[in-house]
């Protein structure tokens, strides 16, 4: 049971990964248009200026869904990072005995 809960999570990451791709993908596109037309001389300054403000608000988004990206990567990253050197978590304590002390050389 708790295998079958594990692997719709699995399921629903990947299609919220793809979806946020796509969005990505479609405010790139978002961006290079505005560019283009904020770069058009032949439009009037009003038009152009709109059309920045859009762009500015498209930047915004993209910078948020990519540094919601990343912050993911790292938290998988890390753990990952714990899973390998044995830790329950970030609150957990460590399963690998702490090494045991030298005996202090005698003066």
């Amino acid at each position: 049971m708790e295998e079958c809960g594990r692997l719709s999570m699995d399921q629903s990451g990947g299609l919220e990964e793809r979806m946020r791709d796509r969005m990505i993908q479609e405010l790139r596109q978002n961006l290079a248009k505005c560019r283009k037309v904020i770069l058009d001389e032949n439009l009037d300054l009003k038009t152009r200026e709109r059309w920045t403000q859009l762009y500015n608000n498209t930047s915004l988004i993209l910078n948020q869904l990519l540094k919601d990206r990343q912050m993911r990567d790292w938290e998988k990253r890390l753990r990952e990072i714990e899973k390998y050197r044995g830790i329950l978590g970030r609150t957990g304590r460590p399963q690998i005995p702490p090494e045991p002390e030298m005996a202090k050389p005698e003066k």
